[in-house]
């Protein structure tokens, strides 16, 4: 049987809700269950590039290609480590932030983070404000190349349809260009938390098991 590794979102842990959710799933039917803490090396400190490296060493130590599940960064770091190679039995992605680097080079919301190199960013997993270093903003361009990537693992995408936080746009267009994608766009916002939105990622974590 293989493993299920949820990947949580920026500014988040493991333990968010949607982690609780598929934990709970994957322990009720016995699965093997990883959900690492992506702040690394930690949340001031973040970049990329450490969240990958990390996610493919745990990867490795697993005893067969896993399912992985993305949250919003989560889901770009779960293309990223698709793309260099990793093997994967599939790829759930739930409202994934496939833009997320290009998109903090330029957006206006992250402007003054560009000018000095730090802000203070609300936490969900602490619960509290943190600072943000600039390990993060020189590490961006690393990861800005994500339109050109083709990514061969089986993927589903949920995504709201009122989502304010990553443009359904952005999953249409991955979707549009890895042909082996399915989309659904729910009637829900970014948290994917209403009942439907629950109950089709039950319905696909089950499919990715079958």
């Amino acid at each position: 049987m293989p493993a299920l590794v949820y990947l949580h979102g920026f500014s988040s842990a493991p333990g968010g809700n949607k982690g609780t959710f598929v934990r709970h799933w994957a322990e009720a039917r016995g699965i093997a269950f990883h959900a690492p803490d992506l702040n690394l090396p930690t949340f001031e400190t973040l970049t990329l590039t450490a969240q990958v490296e990390a996610v493919e060493a745990l990867l490795k130590g697993l005893p067969a290609a896993p399912v992985l599940v993305g949250s919003s960064l989560g889901g770009f770091i779960a293309t990223a480590v698709a793309r260099r190679g990793a093997p994967l039995r599939a790829m759930i992605l739930l409202a994934p932030a496939i833009h997320f680097a290009r998109r903090r080079m330029t957006s206006p919301g992250w402007a003054r983070y560009r000018e000095r190199g730090e802000m203070e960013v609300f936490h969900h997993g602490a619960g509290r404000p943190l600072r943000l270093g600039p390990e993060l903003l020189r590490d961006l361009p690393n990861w800005a190349d994500d339109e050109a990537w083709r990514i061969q693992v089986p993927t589903v995408i949920l995504h709201g349809r009122s989502d304010e936080a990553v443009p359904l746009a952005e999953s249409e267009a991955y979707r549009d260009r890895n042909p082996g994608t399915v989309l659904h766009a729910l009637e829900d916002d970014h948290g994917l938390l209403a009942s439907r939105s629950l109950e089709c990622l039950r319905t696909e974590l089950e499919a990715a098991f079958g």
